[in-house]
């Protein structure tokens, strides 16, 4: 019988600290910060979206690298609008306009329609320039 109880006492010490470091080998990354989000999606995104507007995609795979970054334009947008990285309404608005403008641009990019893109690229360009005027660091 206390055997048993050795056994259950080990078993279940072994339970735990496998648990214990499995945990720790899940936990989420910190979130990323405004920085992160800029240098690692935005700007990319964006960059490829001035370059389309400003000469059209001439085939499907330009298209779909387009319509791709517009994805993840979007997408930067949402994050900078969570948690701390979401700075006060106007920071908010921008960061929404943002995420609209790539979804125009996804629109645009489905219809492989150049006009569209132009000018969502105007549109993104244009909120760019605003928030980095209010919001950069000097």
């Amino acid at each position: 019988m206390r055997r048993i109880r050795i056994a259950c006492i080990v078993t279940a010490a072994v339970v735990l600290v496998t648990a214990a470091a499995t945990a720790r080998q899940d936990a989420p990354a910190a979130p990323a910060t405004v920085k992160g989000v800029m240098v690692a999606m935005t700007v990319p995104a964006s960059e490829v979206i001035f370059a389309a507007a400003s000469e059209p995609p001439d085939d499907d795979r330009q298209w779909v690298a387009v319509r791709k970054s517009a994805l993840v334009l979007a997408e930067s947008g949402t994050l900078l609008m969570t948690g701390e990285r979401a700075r006060d309404t106007t920071w908010t608005a921008m960061a929404r306009a943002l995420v609209n403008q790539a979804e125009a641009t996804l629109k645009a990019t489905e219809a492989k329609d150049s006009d569209g893109l132009s000018k969502a690229g105007d549109d993104v360009y244009l909120t760019c320039k605003t928030c980095h005027a209010r919001h950069m660091e000097r």
